[in-house]
């Protein structure tokens, strides 16, 4: 709290929304953290709270309903929400990361079609760049989208999902043959849509599971499996393949 409260030059809208936070994750968070941890039960209700108090929209721009705050503003949000429990910083810190990526590199009408959905929190999203045999080293993804016709067929897998299985848009970064030389400047970001829950949620898209984990539990972490998924080129971020790997690096 003393760290906080040291956070110079805040504006009367930042402290508002910061003591608004603090008092929720006092009464809301904190009561239910530990019960909700060894359970590793998804916090419903605490999510539902927060889509209430218009947090999902926190850095979405007001002209699609969001609050249009600073990345200050979110830092310090973030923080008081992980004080109350870590897992809840990450329902909530993977949506920030595709609502920006759309925010600042989605073509016009990805923006109008996601951004006010997301800042009511009714579309919520994750992030995926990492698959089974390769962590942060994107330059050897593996799962691949080929280009047939006005669409795009989607194979591979891929790990390590925040919010892999509550979460209905995935920011997912694949290969494409963009022939260039560089191994960076042939991946491309789908905004893949799908309903949330377990197992084959969509033909050729299969959310397998919750992975277990020793801690940061609630928050599910999953894996995504693609065989033969079709999807639109409309969904390439930004109707731009090959910036990819710029467009994730700059969520990130």
């Amino acid at each position: 709290m003393a760290r906080l409260a040291r956070t110079a030059g805040l504006t009367d809208v930042q402290q508002e929304i910061l003591s608004t936070v603090r008092s929720f994750v006092d009464k809301e968070i904190i009561p239910h953290a530990q019960a909700l941890e060894h359970a590793d039960e998804y916090p419903a209700e605490i999510v539902e709270g927060m889509k209430e108090m218009g947090l999902f929209g926190l850095t979405i721009p007001e002209e699609y309903g969001g609050l249009g705050e600073s990345l200050l503003t979110y830092a310090l949000v973030v923080e008081e929400i992980a004080r109350g429990w870590m897992s809840v910083s990450g329902v909530i810190n993977t949506h920030f990361i595709v609502a920006h990526m759309i925010s600042r590199h989605g073509t016009p009408e990805q923006k109008q079609h996601f951004l006010p959905r997301m800042a009511t929190g009714e579309v919520r999203g994750s992030f995926s760049m990492s698959e089974p045999d390769l962590g942060s080293d994107v330059a050897a993804i593996k799962t691949r989208a080929k280009r047939e016709g006005d669409d795009y067929v989607i194979d591979g897998a891929k790990m390590w999902l925040t919010n892999g299985g509550s979460s209905n848009l995935i920011a997912l970064l694949v290969k494409t043959d963009e022939g260039a030389e560089k191994a960076h400047q042939n991946l491309t970001t789908f905004l893949v849509e799908k309903p949330s829950g377990f197992g084959e949620v969509l033909p050729g898209l299969t959310i397998p599971g919750k992975i277990d984990k020793m801690g940061y539990k609630g928050v599910d972490t999953t894996e995504a499996v693609f065989d033969g998924f079709r999807i639109g080129a409309d969904k390439v971020l930004g109707g731009a393949p090959g910036k990819g790997f710029s467009f994730m690096m700059d969520g990130v």
